[in-house]
C-alpha cells in the first residue's frame, strides 16, 4: 500500500512538473490571460489590447527560480522586426510587466506586434560564447 501511494506521489509530481516546464509563461494584461511555453510553438497565441483601458502587461514566468544562471529579456517587435524599445520592468523574480501607455505610444490601432523572449547567461564570459535565439511568446493585437 505505501508502495502505491509513494508511486501516485511521484507520478503526480512529475506531471506537474512537466506541464510548469511546458507552460513557463502567463501572459495577462486587461483581464485577458494567455499561456506561452519558452519551446517556441506559441504561433497561435493572441492577446488583443484596447487602447480605451489602462494598465499593465504582466508576464508570470513560472520556471525563473530554476532560470538562476540566465537573465530573460522581453521585447515587442513589429511584423517587419523593429524593437519598440519598451521599458519592460521586473521588481519580482519571475514578474515582469510594462505600462500600456507605453505601448500605446509606440504601436498604432490596428496592427499586430510579436512579443519575443531572449535569455542570455549571465556571466558575461558564457553569454559572448552562446548564440541567442528569440522565441514568440504571442501575437500583440492593437484595438
Amino acid at each position: 500500500m505505501k508502495k502505491n501511494i509513494f508511486i501516485l506521489l511521484l507520478f503526480v509530481s512529475i506531471s506537474s512538473f512537466a506541464q510548469i516546464e511546458k507552460m513557463a509563461l502567463q501572459i495577462s494584461s486587461q483581464g485577458t490571460t494567455v499561456r506561452a511555453s519558452v519551446d517556441g510553438e506559441n504561433e497561435n497565441v493572441k492577446i488583443t489590447l484596447s487602447t480605451k483601458k489602462d494598465g499593465r502587461l504582466v508576464i508570470m514566468n513560472a520556471n525563473a527560480k530554476n532560470e538562476t544562471k540566465l537573465t530573460r529579456r522581453y521585447m515587442l517587435m513589429t511584423i517587419a522586426d523593429e524593437d519598440l524599445q519598451l521599458n519592460f520592468m521586473s521588481r519580482v523574480n519571475g514578474i515582469t510587466n510594462a505600462l500600456l501607455k507605453d505601448i500605446f505610444a509606440k504601436t498604432t490601432v490596428g496592427k499586430t506586434y510579436m512579443l519575443y523572449t531572449i535569455a542570455t547567461p549571465s556571466d558575461p564570459n558564457e553569454a559572448a560564447a552562446v548564440r541567442v535565439r528569440r522565441i514568440l511568446l504571442c501575437k500583440v493585437i492593437i484595438k
